[in-house]
């Protein structure tokens, strides 16, 4: 069973959930802080929905919307609180920031037909083996090969560029796992890009070649976002895609605010301040957001799941095997093997850094554990 909240806004009539913000928290006034309890600093954010049960049933209020309009601080009064069997999780939430423009699997098709116009220009200028070994297949065309072949047939699992791109993508509109994009990433998108073959022997653009394809805007908006991160100057197409906009409109902007453009690109920190100013704009997650996050996640498992069932949630999420964690740590493999089974040893020390080893708040996972180790010694 799950818990669904939900309110019926009485002006609009659309059905209003707890709103996600874009850390992926929900948040609940604190009904000690009165009139008071609406502003931010007084906000109390948790990860898991059973969490915010618990709250609104001790008289919390919670940020609700029906995902088109701005979140409203509703009291718990007003709140219709019920079991449901096998629901959508996402239906028992809702969000209102801005949404990628286009689907990830959607740039991976594109991806696909780049793949093949690598291995066209391989056979091309080297030699038909040279070009199977690298995409894995044989062409049903050798007078142009890879020209007319499925693209469903590439395992982008093979390749590295994959890789780069799924982090680009992530960064680039900051979804999903978007703090794993380093510099190291940005340098691998940027030359991996550059040095793609633009078309195959047939004529054919590579998506790679062209600045509108999905590739290219998810690849050229990581790098810009990057840049913008780093302290670099950013070019006109970098402001237009991290605006959300049309060169045009942001050659138009800069142009009535009179901001300069030198050597086709604008100062950083005037590109950062008109950037803020744009209604699409998508603002850098911080880091602090993803670990209160973290934090906030891993302590309402360890509340709510059985310690084995929440340890092991927490080593898929992280994700860290067993083995790296034992290395990480510097604890036995017996003591993790132990935590792993919902049977932990009472050893603080052990524990603490084991916490520490997976950024939990240590002190809370370390009272989790010893409660699981009472347990199983009551058992």
């Amino acid at each position: 069973m799950q818990v669904s909240i939900t309110r019926r806004n009485p002006r609009t009539g659309q059905i209003e959930r707890p709103w996600k913000n874009r850390d992926g928290m929900f948040v609940l006034g604190d009904p000690a802080h009165g009139a008071q309890k609406h502003h931010d600093k007084f906000a109390v954010k948790v990860a898991m929905i059973e969490e915010v049960t618990a709250l609104v049933k001790r008289g919390f209020s919670v940020r609700m919307t029906d995902g088109e309009t701005p979140p409203s601080l509703i009291s718990p009064d007003s709140l219709t609180i019920e079991e449901v069997e096998e629901a959508d999780p996402a239906t028992l939430f809702a969000e209102t920031a801005p949404k990628p423009p286009f689907s990830k699997d959607a740039m991976m098709v594109e991806l696909r037909r780049a793949m093949m116009v690598q291995a066209n220009q391989i056979a091309h200028a080297g030699n038909l083996s040279a070009a199977v070994a690298f995409v894995g297949f044989e062409t049903a065309n050798p007078f142009y090969p890879y020209c007319e072949d499925d693209p469903e047939k590439v395992d982008l699992g093979q390749f590295s560029a994959s890789s780069y791109l799924d982090q680009a993508y992530d960064y680039a509109f900051q979804v999903g796992q978007y703090w794993s994009f380093g510099d190291d990433t940005a340098q691998d998108v940027n030359e991996f890009v550059c040095g793609a073959n633009p078309q195959a022997s047939n004529g054919d653009r590579s998506p790679l070649a062209d600045p509108d394809s999905l590739c290219r805007r998810a690849t050229d908006t990581a790098y810009g976002r990057w840049k913008l991160e780093k302290g670099y100057d950013l070019s006109v197409r970098e402001l237009a895609l991290l605006g959300s906009m049309k060169e045009a409109a942001v050659r138009n902007s800069l142009s009535k605010e009179r901001i300069t453009i030198e050597k086709g690109e604008v100062d950083h920190e005037i590109a950062a301040a008109w950037l803020r100013e744009r209604r699409d704009f998508i603002p850098n997650r911080t880091e602090q957001g993803h670990r209160e996050r973290w934090i906030a996640y891993t302590r309402s498992l360890l509340q709510h799941r059985e310690f084995a069932e929440a340890f092991a949630q927490i080593l898929r999420s992280y994700p860290m095997t067993g083995e790296e964690l034992t290395t990480k740590a510097g604890v036995s493999s017996a003591f993790v093997e132990a935590l792993a089974a919902g049977r932990p040893k009472a050893d603080l020390d052990a524990l603490r850094l084991v916490g520490e080893a997976l950024d939990l708040d240590a002190p809370h996972f370390a009272g989790a554990a010893v409660q699981a180790a009472l347990r199983s010694v009551d058992t």
